[in-house]
């Protein structure tokens, strides 16, 4: 997972830097297409308006239906996504992700400390994966994989993964000091390619039989 935009922030290059206040996409605060920095402060992609790269710090993000977006990285802040909205790549450290239907993103969606969720017709071009927050997904097509170490997984409806369902050993930096067991849910109707891949214990909850078959086990005290 990135981390570079968190000093990079703060060096702008043909790049709209605001502090404290709110960046309108759409209208006189900046001008579409640019790449978009803030500290201490929100910004919002109007209706149709395309951002370039968009860094925030202490801030959340909202992009509205049919806007887009090229990388984006939050720290400290959410990021909320309405309709047909497309982006390149998505990385949030202590923020949530909220995607309404109909959202491409083309490469990875990574959290460290946060809850990923997508609505139907969602398409991912690359992985999803978090640490600590919860994944939900609704008839979404991802082309990796799903990944996690301490969230709760679950996925519903017509969702297709090409990629394998991964939870990760959780001996890591960034363990959460409230470690619970997570569980893995999984509707009837949705199709994995890859494997359901436990490198730590998770409470199973699959429908489908097909992909009951696919559990791998990794882990050294697995009964």
């Amino acid at each position: 997972m990135k981390k570079s935009f968190i000093a990079g922030a703060m060096i702008v290059v043909s790049t709209t830097l605001l502090s404290g206040c709110v960046i309108h996409v759409g209208n006189a605060s900046a001008m579409d297409g640019n790449d978009v920095s803030t500290m201490l402060g929100n910004v919002d992609i109007k209706s149709g308006k395309h951002a370039g790269d968009i860094s925030s710090i202490n801030g959340n993000v909202d992009i509205d239906d049919h806007g887009s977006a090229e990388d984006i990285s939050i720290v400290n802040g959410n990021l909320d996504m309405q309709s047909h909205v497309t982006a390149t790549r998505i990385d949030v450290v202590n923020g949530d992700i909220f995607a309404a239907s109909h959202i491409t993103v083309t490469q990875d969606v990574e959290t460290v400390n946060g809850d990923i969720s997508f609505d139907s017709h969602g398409e991912i071009g690359g992985n999803i994966e978090t640490v600590n927050g919860d994944i939900h997904i609704t008839d979404v097509t991802i082309e990796k994989d799903l990944a996690t170490v301490n969230g709760d997984i679950d996925i519903e409806g017509d969702s297709v993964i090409f990629g394998n369902i991964v939870y990760k050993s959780s001996d890591s930096k960034w363990i959460d000091e409230d470690d619970h067991m997570p569980t893995l849910s999984i509707g009837a109707n949705v199709t994995l390619h890859g494997s359901v891949i436990l490198e730590r214990p998770v409470d199973l909850k699959i429908e489908n039989k097909d992909i009951k078959g696919k559990v791998i086990v990794s882990y050294a005290d697995a009964k």
